[in-house]
């Protein structure tokens, strides 16, 4: 009894300190403050501050360190109707799969009719679940940014100098 006793009083006094930040034990420790910047979407494509992200979930990063309980929501809710449209896609691969070993459709083919409107369902609901998503996306980034006090309008200017890139049209008379 007194072994149990002491392994009990053992273990609460590391949960006791188990979350303490690191800065209560080294008093030299410095916080750091980042501070968030404001999305902007421009020609289809997010940025963050000035950088380009690379797609959608790479807002998880900006959407989390907010912390926002409803931006945080918005982005669960893309998540989860992305993974719902990529796992519809799968449907005609195991409709083949079921079908393949048998006797009927060995002899005959596919049944195309069947065949061909699982393929049209499985089209229409990855690209709605998709939708819905991106919709989620969008409702997410305007909460973020109406947290950040930033208003919904893109006012990102890409710079551009001398040496940058493009193309031009030029009609002579």
């Amino acid at each position: 009894m007194k072994i149990i006793a002491t392994l009990l009083l053992i273990m609460l006094s590391f949960n006791i300190f188990a979350q303490k930040d690191s800065a209560h034990y080294h008093p030299n420790i410095t916080r750091k403050l980042y501070y968030l910047k404001p999305l902007q979407k421009v020609n289809g494509a997010y940025y963050y501050g000035e950088r380009r992200l690379s797609g959608y979930n790479s807002l998880e990063v900006p959407f989390f360190e907010l912390n926002n309980s409803e931006v945080n929501f918005h982005y669960r809710r893309y998540k989860t109707f992305t993974s719902i449209g990529q796992a519809i896609g799968f449907i005609p691969t195991i409709y083949v799969l079921a079908t393949l070993n048998k006797p009927r459709t060995r002899q005959n083919g596919f049944y195309t009719s069947t065949y061909l409107s699982i393929i049209g369902a499985t089209l229409a609901g990855s690209i709605t679940f998709s939708l819905l998503g991106k919709s989620h996306i969008k409702k997410a980034v305007i909460k973020y940014n109406q947290a950040l006090g930033q208003n919904n309008m893109s006012n990102l200017q890409l710079k551009t100098d001398e040496n940058s890139l493009g193309l031009t049209l030029r009609y002579n008379f």
